[in-house]
């Protein structure tokens, strides 16, 4: 199987960035505005969260039903519709139960694109190379997250009306389905089976992985709260507080936050292509405590916000594309997008729970009480993950499976 161009799978995997960047950025920040408590903007940005948590229970439908690249087309065509209606519906104390019923019906529409990718993913790479396609993968996520939520805000706030940045936003989404022509479709899993085998079959897969060692070693360390860039997802929401304007807003962690959580995606790559997958995960996510501290004495200057936020931001790049690469190390090839998606969703689920942590936090204690309780709780799992990584290595994990 020859080696596919990495970069298509940072085109691919942005939209399912922007469902998380989009309600954390743009709709956070005008939330604020808005007189939403950061409590309630919170949740409604958990709503993504909701979705990529429990995504793993739908995943055997992008694993055995269409093909990957009509999954993909359908999801996005999807995703794109919801980005519209969120730039229709004013996001207001009021609309608070709406706006986060679209976001999660958005994020659904966006695991199905995330099940795509992952399959074309796993069939196009070569084991050798799985870090630096994790490296372009999550930059690709992350970007989203980031450059594409101030590109939302942005779009919303300098168009004359918010649902032509909407509008934008999808078309980018349609766009990114055209990089489909260069990969190869994998096969169909157990061709000719009725939809209750097929699911079966994915069952048994998922279930074989967990029984090894292996297996359930990376589901204690998906479900720690480190590398959860909880505090990102409420950058917008917190720009106030730094005295920063919508249009330094949608600069800083748009194009500035893209550029630091890709550089940060490529130095993970790097480094978990160099060492052990766990050891890797470790120093990326030691990084993180470090940023989310310096947050938390940075003055409360727009220049402060900056320089922490794209601190903070390159981290979380490093630690997720780390985590990736641990992941990929152990899933193997068959019911990949079932496999991928259960360490992914319990990362996700345990993410959110930090986020809602954060939110009261922040309610409490204000900013500086929010990023020292996320420092401190992943301080004290990052020793728990220290004392199990120590038992399986990257190497043993490909080995096995």
């Amino acid at each position: 199987m020859p080696e596919r161009h990495p970069w298509v799978w940072a085109v691919l995997y942005f939209p399912y960035g922007l469902t998380f960047g989009f309600p954390a950025v743009a709709l956070g920040y005008l939330g604020s505005k808005a007189g939403v408590p950061v409590s309630a903007i919170a949740g409604v940005v958990g709503m993504s969260f909701l979705a990529a948590g429990w995504k793993f229970v739908w995943a055997p439908v992008g694993d055995y039903t269409l093909s990957r690249k009509r999954w993909y087309v359908l999801a996005a065509a999807m995703t794109s519709a919801g980005l519209v209606l969120l730039t229709v519906v004013p996001f207001s104390v009021r609309t608070v139960p709406l706006v986060s019923l679209i976001v999660l019906l958005t994020s659904i529409a966006g695991t199905f694109l995330a099940f795509a990718t992952e399959g074309l993913m796993v069939h196009n790479t070569l084991p050798a190379s799985r870090g630096r396609a994790a490296g372009w993968f999550q930059s690709g996520n992350q970007f989203g997250q980031t450059a594409g939520g101030g590109a939302g805000l942005w779009l919303m706030g300098h168009m004359p009306s918010p649902w032509m940045g909407g509008v934008a936003l999808a078309c980018i989404v349609c766009a990114c389905a055209l990089v489909l022509r260069r990969l190869n479709e994998p096969p169909r899993a157990a061709p000719g089976a009725s939809v209750r085998d097929r699911a079966l079959d994915a069952w048994r897969h998922l279930a074989a992985l967990v029984r090894s060692r292996p297996g359930r070693i990376g589901l204690i360390l998906a479900i720690l709260p480190i590398g959860t860039g909880a505090a990102q997802f409420l950058f917008g929401s917190l720009a106030p507080e730094w005295r920063v304007s919508a249009d330094t807003v949608s600069l800083v962690l748009g194009l500035g936050g893209g550029s630091a959580i890709v550089a940060g995606c490529f130095a993970g790559g790097m480094l978990a292509d160099r060492a052990r997958k766990p050891t890797a995960y470790a120093l990326a996510c030691g990084l993180g405590l470090v940023a989310c501290l310096t947050m938390a004495v940075s003055p409360r200057t727009p220049a402060g916000y900056a320089l922490a936020t794209l601190f903070y931001t390159f981290a979380l790049g490093m630690s997720t594309v780390a985590f990736t690469a641990l992941v990929l190390a152990i899933i193997g090839h068959t019911a990949a997008a079932t496999k991928i998606n259960l360490y992914f969703a319990l990362n996700t689920l345990f993410s959110f729970g930090m986020l809602r942590v954060a939110g009261w936090a922040h309610d409490g204690w204000g900013s500086s009480g929010m990023l020292y309780t996320e420092a401190l709780t992943g301080a004290a799992a990052l020793v728990v993950f220290a004392l199990l990584a120590g038992r399986v290595t990257g190497a043993q994990l490909a080995e096995e499976h």
